[in-house]
Order: structure tokens, then sequence, then C-alpha cells
């Protein structure tokens, strides 16, 4: 029947996963080691005041499958949206394709001779430096590369030449001299600035008059996991969405409530979902390409990330 041989399938994914050397020895990392030591940054100094992070198996199920289609938020934890299904099996291919490209087949900063992008200057210089066409994934934290762009209508330049000159998981580099998601040609780039703009219309509760800051192309090798954390304030962005581009099938965990995700699918924080608990993205069976774009605040409302 076609549930045995679902069943059957299932049980030969596992006993597969478990004899991939890549899969195996990323899942024994990550279970060893304390991610905090990897992500500094995205931890808040002092996280005394944060609930102790849920046990996996205590967490509440969210069914997103039965809200494909349409954007939603969750009934319980307010400012947690998910929106499955929102980018097209066309759009994420076009959009890895372009990744690809933007990084000269995935070409790793210090691998192979691909020299490592230069920290920006200290403080960082009033003339901004030529916007590059290309950039190189950086290492950030195990079984984990990030590759940053500027929004379509270009970086703040007071925000580059403040906070994001510290951004670690970036280099320190000069924002200003990150590709621009406004010069990004072909089918992927439509589709991401599509996805840029995509939160202030299906989540317009959470994201409407909220300025793109900056995104982050995210790799994260199956086995591997992002553990536990509360992201930065001055980096960070006052609102967060991720889309998964492909090898989806993994589930994440924010605050009490645990949901599994698609290639395709896009899920976003704001409010005290962003502020108040932390998230965490559980350990896939295939190697996962992501967007997270970051968001500001609502003008006099949250006038982020200036002034402060």
């Amino acid at each position: 029947s076609a549930l045995t041989a679902a069943l059957r399938s299932s049980r030969m994914q596992r006993v597969t996963r478990w004899v991939d050397p890549t899969y195996l020895r990323n899942r024994l990392v990550c279970i060893s080691l304390s991610q905090s030591s990897f992500i500094g940054e995205e931890f808040q100094t002092d996280p005394s005041g944060l609930p102790p992070v849920f046990p996996r198996d205590q967490c509440e199920r969210w069914d997103v499958d039965a809200l494909r289609g349409a954007a939603a938020q969750h009934p319980h934890q307010r400012g947690l949206w998910i929106f499955p299904g929102a980018l097209s099996p066309d759009a994420c291919a076009d959009i890895t394709s372009a990744v690809e490209r933007l990084t000269g087949g995935h070409r790793v900063q210090g691998e192979q001779g691909v020299p490592v992008r230069a920290a920006a200057e200290k403080p960082p210089p009033a003339a901004p430096p030529a916007e590059e066409a290309a950039w190189e994934w950086l290492s950030y934290g195990h079984a984990r590369w990030m590759v940053p762009l500027q929004p379509a209508g270009g970086v703040c330049d007071a925000f580059a030449r403040g906070p994001l000159s510290e951004l670690h998981s970036h280099g320190c580099t000069d924002a200003r001299s990150w590709p621009s998601l406004g010069s990004l040609a072909c089918g992927g780039g439509e589709a991401l600035r599509a996805l840029e703009g995509l939160p202030a219309s299906a989540m317009a509760d959470g994201f409407r008059g909220r300025p793109p800051l900056f995104l982050q192309l995210q790799r994260l090798q199956r086995g591997a996991s992002i553990g536990a954390h509360v992201d930065q304030h001055q980096q960070g962005g006052r609102a967060i969405m991720t889309a998964v581009v492909s090898g989806g099938g993994s589930d994440v965990r924010v605050g009490g409530v645990s949901f599994r995700v698609a290639t395709g699918d896009v899920y976003a924080l704001e409010g005290a979902a962003r502020d108040s608990v932390d998230h965490e993205v559980y350990h896939g069976d295939e190697d996962r390409l992501s967007v997270t774009i970051r968001y500001g605040g609502r003008g006099d409302e949250d006038p982020y990330p200036y002034p402060r």
C-alpha cells in the first residue's frame, strides 16, 4: 500500500543519513559543542531575562501545512508568522542559480586560494567604497556559510558605518561594498526583490512601514543546526524574515512553538517573537540554502536603526 511504501522510505532515509559521513560528523559536532560560542553576536549580552530553552518534545506543534497558500500569524506566539509555499519552485530555482553565479560557483573565503575579504577601516571613511558585483561565502560557525547583500534601495550609510561594520558574520566588512540586490540581474534578482517586498503586503500587521536593512544568504550543511539564540539588537533588525530556497524539510522552534518548513516556505519574527523568546533551526537531512532579510523600525514609533 501507499502507507507501507511511505513508511519503508522513511526508514531507509533514517538509515541512509547515519551512514552519510557529512551528516554524521555535523550531528556529532553540533551535539557536543555549544552553538553559543559560534554565534555570540546573535545572543543578548545578558540572557538571564529570557525563559529557558524549550525541550523539543514539549513544544506546541504548529500544523503549517493547513495554512499553505497564505500568510498567518501564530494565535498564541504573537509576532511569529508563516507563509508556506510563498516561493514557487521556479523562483527557488532562479534564486539558487543567482546565488551560484554571485559566489563564483560557491567559492569560500580562505579556502582553495580564495582571499578573505578585508574588514572595514575603523572608523569607516565617509566616502563609500565601490559596490562589488560578486561575493564569496564566509564560514561562520560549524558547517554554516553566509553572504551579505545590500537591499534593493541600498544600505543606510550611517547603519553601514556604525553597527554593520562590527558584524562578524560578514567579516566586519564595509556594508557599502556588498553586492546590491538592486543590481542583481536575471530571474533570481527579480525573485529576491519580490521577496524583499513580500512581508509588507502579506504580513502587513507586523511589517508594513519597515524598511529593508540588509539580506543574508545562508548555507547550512545537512546534519548541522543553528542553536537557540535571540538576534543581537544593534545589527539584527527589528523584524526578520527567512525564506527556505532549497533543502527544506527541517524543524524550527520559536519560543514554545515548533513547526516544519519546506522548500519555498517563508517564516518571520517581529515583536515578541523576535525580542522576548529565542529561536533555533534543527538539523535537516539535506543541505539548506536560505535567505534572511532584516527590516528596520516604523519611523517615529520605533526609529531603528537611527536615531537611538
